[in-house]
């Protein structure tokens, strides 16, 4: 008898179990910088120009584009300044994250400011980012691709918000412009992941943040 009650508390028990497991999210995501920067650790240069960067054909075989196809099928979201908005859509191609759910944090009320374009699946944020990303990351699954720019990442960093930073170093110098990291007010630990380097010389570096 006393077996017998013994079992049925103990299906119960895994029964609960279950349930609780299936009720929480099977994984969380990670925020992801993924960046290229110059040798002397620049991201563009003063005007914003990304001219120095080599195109994806300059390599061959099956790294043409630096690993680039596979990250992004594995982010759902994108986050972004609004100086990094305003710079792609200077590019003059076509937006390239239509089919991702973009938000651009922005001083700026009213969806932006009066005189951005709006691009599809854009959402303009200009409430606390901490706040924000937090309850993001319990809305979702799939990663999250930081795409900058560098007062961004500042924010990221400081408020421990950034979990992995995946950085392609080109080889070049430019002896000024806009740094990838700007005056970041506290040491952040990093563990090496890999690295890996390319035909041309650009070298891809992924750390994990660890404190």
């Amino acid at each position: 008898m006393k077996q017998e009650i013994k079992n049925e508390i103990n299906i119960k028990v895994n029964n609960i179990t279950k349930m609780g497991k299936g009720t929480m999210k099977e994984n969380t995501p990670r925020i992801k910088l993924y960046v290229a920067c110059s040798l002397d650790g620049f991201i563009a240069r003063k005007d914003g120009s990304i001219d120095w960067l080599p195109d994806a054909g300059e390599s061959s075989g099956s790294e043409t584009d630096y690993g680039y196809s596979e990250f992004y099928a594995s982010i759902g979201t994108v986050l972004m300044g609004r100086k990094t908005y305003e710079q792609v859509l200077g590019f003059g191609f076509p937006w390239p994250y239509g089919d991702k759910k973009t938000y651009v944090f922005t001083r700026q009320t009213g969806e932006g400011g009066p005189s951005i374009r709006h691009e599809k699946n854009v959402e303009f944020v200009s409430g606390d980012i901490g706040e924000f990303v937090r309850k993001l990351k319990e809305n979702t699954e799939e990663d999250i691709w930081l795409v900058g720019g560098s007062q961004i990442i500042r924010v990221f960093l400081e408020q421990g918000l950034l979990q992995d930073l995946i950085i392609f170093v080109v080889p070049v110098i430019l002896g000024g412009g806009i740094p990838l990291f700007e005056r970041i007010g506290k040491e952040i630990g990093l563990r090496l992941v890999g690295t890996k380097r390319y035909e041309g010389g650009v070298v891809r570096v992924e750390y994990e943040v660890v404190g």
